[in-house]
């Protein structure tokens, strides 16, 4: 009786299928920004290396507060059984990605012009 709880935990906490799955999508993005950042930003850039690194510790971060603000979005929706899971990831995708494109402008402004003064900053190779 010991030996089949014990295989039922191990099979239970194993790395599955949809777990692979997963994480193939996650390296997928991150090739696919590396790509994406190489090819988009000229080969006489000094630092081009650095930048291609900064954009995908970006888009890990990306990745990391898309997941935490859907957490918080379907986590009382789900635990309460108002929506099925997939039912609330798929809501939850439709109105994230509407409000990145609705209201990113106007945070893309603010940082550009009300939290960083572009004038006190003499050298570009500084400020980066």
């Amino acid at each position: 009786m010991d030996l089949k709880s014990i295989d039922k935990i191990e099979q239970s906490t194993g790395f599955g299928r949809s777990e692979t799955l997963r994480m193939s999508l996650v390296l997928a993005f991150m090739i696919g920004i590396v790509f994406y950042t190489h090819y988009i930003i000229p080969h006489d850039i000094p630092g081009r290396i650095l930048l291609i690194i900064a954009a995908m510790i970006g888009g890990y971060m990306a990745l990391n507060i898309g997941a935490n603000d859907v957490a918080n979005n379907v986590g009382p929706a789900v635990g309460s059984k108002a929506l099925t899971l997939i039912g609330a990831i798929i809501i939850a995708g439709i109105f994230e990605a509407s409000g990145a494109l609705i209201a990113g402008g106007d945070v893309v402004s603010t940082i550009k012009k009300g939290i960083i003064n572009p004038q006190m900053i003499k050298d570009g190779s500084t400020f980066i």
